[in-house]
């Protein structure tokens, strides 16, 4: 049986189509979704790779310091450790830094008395001042900042970056890895809708052209907004983050006291022949 030149034009066209469409369903279609999916994350590292970072704000700066090791810290050893480079201090934030407790004074009548020269002067944060770091809070903004995701990329004028509060930012995260390379996230004001952030990437200060801006969740903002005592980890936070795994029981035969007779079941004595 002989087939006719079209019909085998036509069958080698089908299958040549049926190749195509495989080749772009395997290959092309789940590369441009990784393409896009990528586009939409805000940065590629991991959170285990951020060394340090610096979280920078309208009230102060703070610089947070990878500490000990999670598989390997000793209990009360800080996963994160802060640091306080500049703060503007409000009657909340009088808290000093962690030092030794010192044994107090007795009062003598002469300090008891109100006077106006020895009115105390009110407490207030030394700088620098280093605490531990809130384990939960510091991982609550990186998961914000690794895993948070785009789902609008602008093109802003430098006008526009005026608008949306990039020239002065509510926030500035610069972000140090192992490796030694620098990132810089700039987080400016909501959108005309309430429900976005405005933010940049490394951004490009001075230039006259247009510049990209991406579009964030709120929770970033609730992330970095957070007084400074929030910062802190307080022991009982410590305690809780570290307790002690119970000792299991002890298997059987093994340091159990031995078990009591029952009378009832003693065996009856064997009298003599």
């Amino acid at each position: 049986m002989k087939f006719q030149r079209s019909t085998l034009l036509l069958l080698f066209l089908a299958v040549s189509f049926t190749g195509a469409v495989y080749f772009y369903e395997v290959n092309v279609v789940p590369s441009q979704e990784a393409a896009q999916e990528n586009q939409k994350q805000i940065f590629t590292f991991q959170e285990d790779q951020v060394k340090s970072f610096v979280l920078t704000t309208e009230e102060r700066t703070l610089r947070f310091q990878r500490g000990a090791i999670a598989e390997s810290r000793e209990p009360g050893e800080p996963l994160w450790i802060m640091e306080v480079i500049e703060s503007t201090p409000t009657p909340v934030e009088t808290i000093p830094p962690q030092t030794p407790e010192t044994p107090e004074t007795p009062e003598t009548p002469e300090t008891l008395e109100p006077t106006e020269t020895t009115e105390p002067a009110p407490a207030t944060p030394s700088i620098p001042a280093t605490y531990p770091a809130n384990e939960a809070y510091v991982a609550f903004l990186l998961n914000e900042v690794v895993r948070g995701k785009s789902d609008r990329v602008l093109s802003a004028t430098p006008q526009q970056i005026r608008d949306y509060g990039l020239e002065n930012p509510q926030a500035t995260i610069d972000i140090t890895l192992r490796t030694g390379e620098t990132y810089q996230l700039v987080v400016g004001n909501r959108d005309f809708t309430g429900s976005n952030l405005y933010a940049q990437v490394d951004p490009r200060r001075g230039t006259l052209t247009a510049q990209s801006v991406l579009l964030l969740s709120t929770n970033l903002e609730n992330a970095v907004d957070r007084p400074l005592e929030e910062w802190i980890q307080t022991p009982e936070q410590s305690i809780q983050q570290n307790q002690s795994v119970p000792e299991p029981l002890p298997q059987e035969g093994e340091n159990q006291p031995p078990p009591i007779p029952d009378p009832s079941q003693q065996p009856e004595p064997i009298e003599p022949e």
